[in-house]
């Protein structure tokens, strides 16, 4: 395996926190992007980290969205603790049979309702691998 490509958006990290109100669905809140390079029959391993803060006492529920090219290629869907709680998401996508080029990715996050939509705390990384 040989690494063609990386690259990562990085906003925040454990030191320096996001603060970050996630928009209502049909909107979201672009939590990071990032260009890489694929070589032919592309490989890109994708991942991301996020924090969720939740202040109410009702859960929260968040679709999760990473983009190629303004194409939805991954959706997943969380429900925040209740409670004034923190957690953590990791997320893992592999995007593959790719022609050689260059892709943009972005990783976006919608509230499923505006009642009690959660908050985007640090960490936040959003990372991908190109690889042959």
């Amino acid at each position: 395996m040989n690494v063609i490509d990386f690259s990562k958006s990085v906003p925040s990290s454990f030191s320096q926190s996001a603060l970050l109100p996630v928009i209502a669905l049909p909107g979201s809140t672009i939590l990071g992007q990032f260009g890489v390079s694929a070589g032919p029959n592309g490989l890109v391993l994708l991942e991301a980290t996020l924090g969720l803060q939740n202040s109410l006492t009702n859960a929260s529920d968040l679709i999760i969205t990473i983009v190629r090219n303004a194409v939805q290629i991954f959706t997943a869907r969380s429900s925040s603790l209740t409670g004034n709680s923190y957690e953590a998401i990791h997320l893992a996508f592999t995007d593959s049979g790719l022609p050689a080029g260059y892709y943009g990715y972005a990783l976006t996050a919608s509230a499923v309702s505006s009642v009690n939509p959660p908050t985007i705390i640090g960490p936040l990384v959003f990372s991908g691998l190109s690889v042959s």
